[in-house]
């Protein structure tokens, strides 16, 4: 596949998995067989926390088989996340997910995340102190 077909690839994984009115039966399309379950599960159980969720592509590398996203992720806390009851609160947070491409799917990705920016944000982990 080319470069804009990864890349085009990737943003489908955005728009169609994570974004609020994304389809988690998408994930059969957008991965490998062996990874598309976990894919479809990971993406389930953020999105009961936080159905809202919008993923904004901010940077889109792409070179050979693989494809760097710097993305940025609002949303609601409206259930339960990771054991932390609704909170209702508004958060934002950013991460770096690298894809490795193969034969028209996502054979393999990584994903550093703020999570604890988010956690921080829906009152889980105090704030450091002084």
């Amino acid at each position: 596949m080319s470069t804009e077909e990864n890349n085009a690839l990737v943003r489908r994984e955005q728009e169609e998995l994570w974004n609020h009115t994304g389809d988690l039966d998408a994930a059969g399309d957008l991965f490998a067989p062996e990874l598309a379950e976990a894919a479809r599960q990971e993406a389930a159980d953020f999105r009961r926390g936080f159905p809202d969720v919008v993923s904004t592509i901010e940077d889109l590398v792409a070179e050979g088989d693989r494809v760097a996203a710097r993305w940025t992720a609002r949303a609601t806390h409206l259930g339960e996340y990771v054991g932390v009851p609704p909170t209702g609160k508004e958060v934002e947070f950013t991460g770096i997910s690298m894809y490795r491409i193969e034969g028209g799917r996502i054979a393999e990705s990584w994903t550093v995340e703020d999570e604890l920016g988010l956690m921080r944000q829906i009152g889980a982990v105090p704030e450091a102190g002084p």
